[in-house]
């Protein structure tokens, strides 16, 4: 006795669509075969709602092949271009060798969460937008300026930590050795800061003694976003500084 017309369709929509083997031919096919699976794809993760074998064979060769290229990115300089492009400029600070794949690292990690939660499951994808693996390295490419924000503003803290950290125990010697030690401690201090205007030295007295910008603009007579520009240039003023200094 032969199956139904119905029960054919029931076993259809019980099968998954694809294969793990369907996600290894992927990713080694070409463009132009990639292109024609990309719907397939988008189309079977919606429905399994990003889980299952397939969606995590899909998962551990996109996050491999986005760390690929977002670390060439950062290293090469042409994030800051591609960012650039998509009008979500930063402020370029050179990224050492040695920190440009963690950096890479958690923007693959964020772009990921906006591919998957805004582009699959939130339905923004289609194949009117593009290749699905382009698709994702924007993703990385619009999550990397609040990944290099977090990280260059971490990186600029322990330069200020370690400047004026130096600075408080040169003032601590000065307070509590003998005159001798007094001596050279001011002149080390005095040295550190000799190139720093006096608006520069008060900026960054007033930090230290962890006044609020609102609080050191009201003093200054400026805003607190002017605060904050200003504050920003006294300390690379005063990392030179220490940097001559050595």
């Amino acid at each position: 006795m032969g199956r139904t017309p119905e029960a054919a369709h029931e076993r259809e929509l019980s099968e998954p669509l694809l294969s793990v083997a369907d996600v290894a031919r992927y990713f080694s096919s070409l463009e132009a075969d990639r292109l024609r699976m990309d719907d397939l794809l988008v189309q079977h993760f919606r429905e399994a709602g990003c889980d299952g074998p397939v969606w995590l064979a899909f998962l551990d060769k996109l996050l491999a092949y986005g760390l690929e290229i977002v670390t060439n990115l950062v290293k090469s300089g042409a994030m800051f271009a591609r960012c650039d492009r998509r009008e979500r400029s930063v402020a370029r600070q050179e990224v050492p060798l040695h920190e440009a794949e963690d950096l890479a690292s958690e923007a693959v990690l964020e772009g990921f969460g906006l591919f998957r939660d805004k582009g699959i499951l939130g339905g923004r994808w289609s194949i009117e937008r593009g290749p699905l693996k382009e698709y994702f390295v924007n993703a990385c490419v619009l999550a990397f300026p609040n990944v290099y924000r977090r990280w260059r503003t971490s990186n600029n803290a322990w330069h200020e930590r370690h400047l004026l950290d130096a600075w408080t125990r040169l003032e601590h010697v000065a307070a509590t050795g003998g005159l001798e030690d007094a001596v050279m401690a001011r002149e080390a201090v005095d040295a550190l800061f000799a190139e720093l205007s006096e608006d520069r030295r008060t900026l960054l007295f007033l930090k230290d003694q962890n006044y609020s910008h609102a609080e050191i603009g009201e003093f200054m007579r400026i805003s607190p976003r002017a605060v904050e520009g200003k504050l920003r240039r006294a300390k690379e003023a005063a990392r030179e500084a220490s940097k001559g200094g050595r």
